[in-house]
Parts: structure tokens; sequence; C-alpha cells
């Protein structure tokens, strides 16, 4: 198998909602204007708005953002934070979320996140990025085990999938320890951790997978590593960040 990269294709509008304040927000602007070269726009907390990689594309526009808070129930908590979003992206960045592909990041974090039921339910219902027709609203849900760090991970070093943590802490100390971080991602990186990933797949569910739907592969994804925890304490490292960026044709498979 040859993994492609096609930078600088015409993508739309892209948004990303992440959990952290740091770390999501430097790897997908790392990712999306050093590697692939796009314009990317982010407003952070406590940061506000800025803009990278300027370029003139009108067919490609990626915006990142944090969400309000760490626990997941603001995907559908009822109190217009995310209507407020979005009537804030469209009026005053100009950013057409009816026709945007969204992907939340978040990582599997079971004390922040300790409802399993709800987010199983969440996983089953957001499983496209562009149209999810019984959920009424656009969305794929994408998780990391334990933290965003095991995609770090998995840019360096090999069967990260065998490498098992309790929290993202533990990982991001072990990440320090070995020196190992986001400033060196290239294209190399990225072509690793996309093998790591379908790895990790074809270990948990033979690599089946349908990016029209990803809730079936993502439920395979969690009830595997849940199966994990409860029996070691410990998840499995493994991010699925990569689906984001084959679901946009950026990172193309080739028999």
């Amino acid at each position: 198998m040859r993994i492609e990269l096609h930078k600088d294709k015409n993508i739309g509008k892209v948004l990303f909602i992440v959990e952290g304040s740091r770390t999501e927000p430097y790897i997908i602007t790392k990712l999306f204007t050093s590697i692939l070269d796009y314009q990317l726009e982010t407003k952070l907390r406590e940061k506000g708005y800025k803009q990278y990689n300027s370029k003139v594309n009108p067919d490609s526009k990626i915006f990142v953002i944090n969400a309000q808070q760490s626990n997941i129930r603001f995907i559908e908590k009822d109190d217009g934070y995310l209507n407020n979003l979005f009537k804030e992206l469209i009026e005053e960045y100009d950013f057409d979320i009816d026709n945007a592909a969204i992907f939340y990041i978040y990582d599997r974090d079971d004390r922040s996140n300790t409802d399993n039921a709800f987010l199983e339910n969440l996983l089953s219902k957001l499983g496209n990025s562009r149209d999810n027709p019984d959920y009424g609203r656009q969305g794929l849900l994408l998780l990391s085990y334990p933290s965003i760090e095991s995609f770090t991970l998995s840019c360096y070093h090999d069967n990260v999938i065998g490498m098992e943590f309790d929290t993202g802490q533990r990982l991001k100390t072990f990440l320090g320890e070995h020196n190992i971080n986001n400033q060196r991602l290239d294209e190399n990186a990225l072509k690793h951790a996309t093998v790591e990933m379908l790895t990790a797949l074809g270990l948990i569910n033979d690599c089946t997978y349908d990016l029209d739907d990803f809730s079936e592969c993502n439920l395979d994804v969690y009830h595997y590593e849940e199966s994990h925890r409860e029996k070691s304490g410990l998840y499995q490292c493994m991010s699925l960040l990569i689906v984001a960026l084959m679901d946009l044709g950026l990172i193309e498979l080739i028999p």
C-alpha cells in the first residue's frame, strides 16, 4: 500500500472543534499549514482570533475552535452554545457552517467523560462530517485513546497500539522523557501515523471502515478500548485524527 498526500486540494469549509487549547490546535495548524499548505484560522479560549499561512483559496477554508469545556456533553447540551457559535462563525467570519465538514476531536478521558452510555450513543450518531440525516446535525466524532498525544506517538513510534497508558498525562510524560514532540511533524511522520492507525484498525475490526458512515468502526474501536481498560485499567494507544484527513481526501491509500 502506498500513501499519497494531496496538498492544496479544494476541500470546502472545514471546522475542527477541539477539546484542548494548546496541543490539538497546534497539531491541526501544523498539519494544514506546514505540511498540507492551507490557510487556517483559529479562535481559542483566552487567545482570540488568529490566521495562519495566509492564502487566497475561496474553495477551502479551515477553522479551529475550542470546545466550551472538556466534558463532551456540550455537543447535545440545550443551552444554545453551539447555535451561538455557529451564528458567530457565519456572521463574523463568513464561514458557511451549513455546508461545512465538522470534526469533533476529543480524548477518551474516563475522568471527565464518565457517562459511557452517552458517549457510545454520540459515537453512533456522529458518523459523517457533512451529513447525519438521523441526527439533524453534521459532524464526525473522532477520539484518541487515552489522549491526542497518541497521534504524536504514532508519528514516530512503531506498534503504538501495543503501548498502554491509563491517562493522557502519563502518555505526555512518556513523550517528554523520550523527546517526542509535534515540532518535527512532516510528511513522513504523517504517513507513519496513517500506517499505525490502519494497523490498529486491522487488529480491532479487520480494517473495516466506511468514511460515509464511520459510526460502526468508531463503536468497534470504542468497545475494544473499553474492554481492555476494564481488564487492565489501561488504554491502548490509538488516535483517529488521521480519519479526518482521509475523509477530506487529503490522504489517499493506493493498493
